[in-house]
């Protein structure tokens, strides 16, 4: 470029040095945004959850009432690194429940989204995050630590009681298969039609009221079967899956309650079905904050192990023996928040070429959920009493 004039090498240099900054600049990282708020409720429990885009930092706090400012009760949520959508922005939640007001969200400072529940009354309540999607989970509870475990009705005949209301929740679903068989058996499928024979089963009999959080091949949350079960006001929820193994030879039948994991496997099991990495899971605090009440965590330990002992009755009778896992602990998303008596059960590894089998067999299905509404039915008669042999 010798022939070019210091003038004309000037303005290319300086052309350059406009160029060079704009071609290495980058945008600013978005904020995780608060994408949706969705509850489900009655006057007596309600659950928010709102949805984000991406993981953030949270702190959960309570305010009284200030009568003399006209506000409410309130429980307020700031997410810290967050924004929020417009249309969230700028048209609050009305629930109107008899429990909350509405929910609503704005920017509370730079970088800080803040999320306020709107109470009728003061009111017992329990805020934790959920992964995969990441979304923040605030149950209200009208009735702080009251449980709802069976108990035997008033009179002898059918007609007189009021009926055991039973939520059965097939899991996974839709989008979700769950755990896939080495010849492509779908978790989703087995449990729908387990599930199916379960309720048919129960409701001939006038003593149960009989519900399902999916009854086609849909997908819902997690977060959102269990509070259609608190929303209906069920007395028992019985989440049904198939497990599943790297070890293709494992085999058996156990069934769960919330808790801490019992062992690697049950810890590794609730990964899968909380769609989650193990790492973070283990360090979920909500699983030591949401331990039911002594009575209601008793009621469920009786009906995990009741289900579980027809299962393996029923199977060993018909079907060859069967590996009995027991009764075990951890935590399932799926359970969390729950305020019934509730288990999950899981029949079968769909891992095991042999459990894969029996798994299309409608026999063995049927066997299946001929245990577990023996083991509801059982529960449902005898549900006061006391587990001295658990």
């Amino acid at each position: 470029m010798s022939h070019l004039t210091p003038n004309f090498r000037a303005v290319l240099l300086a052309a350059s040095l406009l160029v060079l900054p704009h071609t290495s600049l980058s945008s600013p990282p978005q904020n995780p945004t608060v994408s949706g708020i969705r509850f489900w409720s009655n006057e007596e429990y309600t659950r928010v959850v709102v949805d984000l885009d991406g993981e953030v930092k949270y702190e959960a706090n309570f305010l009284p009432a200030d009568p003399g400012q006209g506000l409410p009760p309130r429980i307020f949520v700031d997410l810290h690194g967050a924004d929020v959508k417009e249309d969230i922005l700028n048209a609050p939640v009305q629930v109107r429940d008899g429990l909350l007001r509405v929910v609503r969200a704005g920017r509370f400072r730079k970088d800080v989204v803040r999320v306020v529940v709107d109470l009728e009354r003061e009111s017992g309540h329990r805020v934790f995050a959920m992964s995969e999607p990441f979304r923040v989970v605030i149950d209200v509870d009208g009735k702080p630590g009251a449980a709802a475990p069976v108990v035997p009705r008033e009179g002898s005949a059918h007609a007189s009681r009021a009926k055991i209301r039973v939520m059965l929740d097939p899991g996974h679903g839709g989008k979700d298969p769950g755990a896939i068989g080495p010849t492509g058996l779908m978790e989703k499928d087995v449990v729908l039609a387990i599930g199916r024979l379960v309720r048919d089963r129960l409701r001939k009999d006038d003593s149960f009221d009989v519900r399902m959080t999916r009854e086609e091949d849909v997908f819902l949350p997690l977060e959102e079967r269990t509070a259609m079960a608190n929303k209906a006001r069920a007395d028992v929820f019985v989440s049904l899956h198939i497990n599943a193994s790297r070890n293709h030879r494992a085999e058996g039948i156990s069934t769960y309650v919330l808790s801490r994991a019992s062992d690697r496997h049950s810890l590794e099991l609730a990964a899968r079905e909380n769609g989650v990495p193990v790492a973070k899971l283990s360090s979920v605090k909500f699983i030591i904050d949401d331990l039911s009440t002594f009575e209601r965590k008793k009621e469920s330990l009786r009906l995990a192990k009741t289900v579980n002992d027809a299962i393996v009755k029923n199977v060993n009778g018909r079907f060859g023996k069967v590996a009995d896992l027991g009764l075990k602990q951890a935590p399932f998303y799926v359970l969390v928040g729950a305020r019934m008596t509730a288990v999950l059960v899981e029949s079968s590894f769909i891992t095991n070429r042999r459990e894969e089998a029996r798994l299309y067999d409608p026999e063995y299905l049927a066997a299946i959920a001929d245990s577990v509404a023996e083991a509801v039915r059982y529960y449902g008669e005898r549900g006061a009493l006391a587990s001295a042999d658990l």
